[in-house]
């Protein structure tokens, strides 16, 4: 049997997802995976088949080898959110129990893919993985038609679960804000505007400093790498199309 690369899984994981989202059919990527990739009909259809398996948190029965299903839970662990990673696990696991029930064998390398993954969800997430995954569900929801939205929306729950994150904070130097806010006169120093309001707790102008080189990224906390901001900028700078200053 032929050795299946690093390269066809990773071909494999986006059609499977693609068919998974609604934007291409069973049918023609298996295809694709045949034509372009040079899978076997089997093998192409059985990725295809166990991605959506593991999204749906369903036992699937045919096997993939263990660094495949490495690069899959990688992907689906960076692009979904919590009750996708579960789903997965659980899948997974199923499938793990399945095969070794009926071949009469031990799955090693598969058990310590189910193990690493099972390890990561334990772990306390950062708040930036918490809003990281949000914004990936948004996105989702966005691309989901309205019927299945409401009918989720009808089931849901009206008050948010609450998990424990970690968090690393910055110790950042006050003297840098407040030379930077005291340069700023209280005017944003992006779109010029003066500051939105005052503080309640001092009367002075409301601005928010960043960071033009993120200090998790390297950035210094120092005046020439801080500039006085407006919110409305400063969400721009964070969220908007690149800005340079």
């Amino acid at each position: 049997m032929m050795k299946i690369t690093e390269e066809q899984v990773s071909a494999a994981y986006q059609v499977a997802k693609k068919v998974f989202d609604g934007h291409m059919k069973a049918t023609y990527g298996g295809k694709v995976l045949s034509s372009e990739h040079g899978l076997n009909d089997t093998t192409a259809n059985d990725f295809i088949v166990d991605y959506k398996c593991l999204l749906e948190g369903r036992v699937f029965y045919r096997a993939m080898s263990a660094s495949a299903m490495r690069y899959f839970m990688e992907q689906i662990f960076a692009e979904n959110d919590e009750h996708c990673k579960v789903n997965a696990i659980t899948a997974l696991r199923g499938h793990i129990a399945y095969y070794e029930n009926h071949y009469k064998t031990r799955m090693h390398l598969m058990r310590e893919v189910a193990n690493y993954f099972d390890a990561l969800m334990q772990r306390p997430k950062t708040i930036v993985e918490v809003e990281a995954e949000f914004a990936v569900a948004v996105e989702r929801s966005l691309r989901g038609s309205s019927r299945d939205r409401l009918r989720r929306l009808a089931n849901a729950g009206r008050k948010p679960t609450s998990i424990v994150v970690q968090s690393t904070v910055f110790v950042r130097n006050p003297d840098v804000v407040a030379e930077r806010l005291l340069r700023a006169g209280g005017r944003c120093e992006s779109c010029l505007a003066e500051a939105p309001f005052m503080r309640a707790k001092d009367g002075t102008p409301y601005l928010e400093v960043h960071h033009k080189v993120r200090l998790a990224a390297g950035g210094d906390d120092s005046i020439e790498n801080t500039v006085a901001l407006c919110p409305n900028c400063h969400r721009r700078f964070h969220h908007g199309a690149a800005t340079t200053m």
